[in-house]
């Protein structure tokens, strides 16, 4: 599923494919109207329409994009990408992936495809392009990747949980971006038992668990970074992952014990029992 570095690609591809770009039609899924929601569908195609693509950015999970027209306020687009959702490009002429419940076609003959299989994502238009106002966003921590990780705010925030670190990773609050997967990946990483209490990190753990967490982010930016990201979900897709996924079989690292996948907080763990402590 799409965490920072799948939205992060996402996010670079809409910027080299559309930024400046005019949209000169819109058309959506009827039967995908939750993913629009509050707006039914056909105000979402009639807002978009004739709009020009400007600045795209990525804040944690989401895809801030703030389209211009002349003499009119801007309006903003977020995209949250949920559990399959994708940015896709196709030429003119080329047939339509399946799943597309979004199309944005764009004026120099391309179009844009929002696909999402499970139709668990969001396009939200923001009236403005106010994403400070969004709650979701204004939530949301210093961005991993565009800001780096402060250790002394991290090691404040473990220090006053007593839940386990594999959970307290998972705060949007605290590491947007972080979900399930990289939470797994760099706690591998930095040798750190996913079942521990956060407050039980030293200073010097949490600055491996610092150091995981953004070492995690870009080797999966640099190996997955294309036109188009295969989720390790999706049937066709292999698994890229250290220990995501990857229950019973042997320990990259040591190279003896298996891999164990345990549920905290409902969400599947993946670590080494003799490697992470």
């Amino acid at each position: 599923m799409p965490e920072l570095p799948e939205v992060e690609i996402n996010a670079r591809n809409l910027r080299s494919w559309a930024c400046g770009r005019r949209v000169a039609a819109v058309e959506t899924e009827a039967r995908a109207r939750r993913i629009f929601r509050p707006e039914p569908p056909k105000a979402f195609e009639a807002a978009l329409r004739g709009r020009r693509v400007g600045e795209v950015r990525r804040l944690g999970k989401q895809i801030l994009i703030r389209l211009d027209k002349r003499g009119d306020s801007p309006l903003g687009l977020v995209s949250h990408l949920g559990m399959t959702g994708k940015w896709v490009r196709r030429g003119e002429g080329e047939k339509a992936p399946g799943h597309s419940r979004a199309r944005l076609r764009l004026d120099d003959g391309s179009v844009l495809h929002y696909r999402d299989p499970r139709l668990f994502g969001r396009l939200r238009l923001v009236p403005g392009a106010r994403f400070e106002l969004v709650p979701e966003i204004a939530a949301l921590g210093p961005d991993p990747l565009e800001c780096g990780i402060d250790l002394d705010r991290l090691e404040r925030a473990l220090s006053r949980r007593a839940g386990p670190v594999k959970v307290a990773l998972l705060d949007q609050s605290l590491l947007p971006g972080v979900g399930n997967i990289l939470a797994s990946e760099s706690l591998h990483r930095a040798r750190i038992d996913p079942r521990r209490s956060a407050r039980s990190l030293s200073r010097a753990e949490v600055r491996a668990v610092a150091g995981a967490v953004l070492a995690s982010i870009k080797q999966t930016i640099e190996r997955e970074e294309g036109p188009e990201i295969a989720y390790v979900e999706e049937p066709s897709a292999e698994n890229p992952f250290r220990v995501y996924a990857r229950e019973g079989e042997t320990c990259p690292r040591c190279g003896r014990a298996r891999l164990v996948r345990i549920v905290q907080a409902q969400r599947s763990t993946f670590f080494c029992p003799r490697c992470q402590r």
